[in-house]
């Protein structure tokens, strides 16, 4: 890591913190920023897509769960039941992420110049 990267990655913490380095002459110290600036939220695909991964492991363990032999005929029915509805939750994200990959195609081919929308003539 080079010495402008490492200032930088420094600066981008104390700028999360609210803090920024300022220099007084020979002196620099840290002062408290007058305008805090919000911190970056992760993007919304970054957030499908990590929901996706936690909803997967969860099928994961409840299929464990309630194949589980030694566990009781109630106790693997309420993991049957949880598997259910998180495959439900699961099959509902990644139909609207279908969607929305759908859209984006029928966007690019609808683009000027790549498809001719003609009306029929009578």
């Amino acid at each position: 890591m080079t010495r402008k990267h490492g200032e930088k990655e420094i600066g981008k913490r104390l700028e999360n913190d609210g803090l920024e380095y300022k220099a007084n002459g020979e002196n620099t110290h840290l002062v408290e920023k007058v305008k805090k600036k919000r911190r970056r939220l992760p993007s919304l695909e970054r957030l499908r897509h990590e929901l996706v991964y936690q909803l997967r492991e969860s099928l994961q363990a409840s299929q464990e769960k309630m194949n589980n032999p030694e566990l009781s005929l109630e106790e693997r029915h309420h993991w049957t039941q949880i598997h259910t509805h998180t495959a439900q939750v699961l099959n509902t994200i990644l139909r609207d992420l279908q969607l929305k990959d759908w859209e984006k195609r029928l966007k690019e081919i609808e683009q000027p110049g790549l498809i001719y929308k003609t009306l029929p003539t009578r």
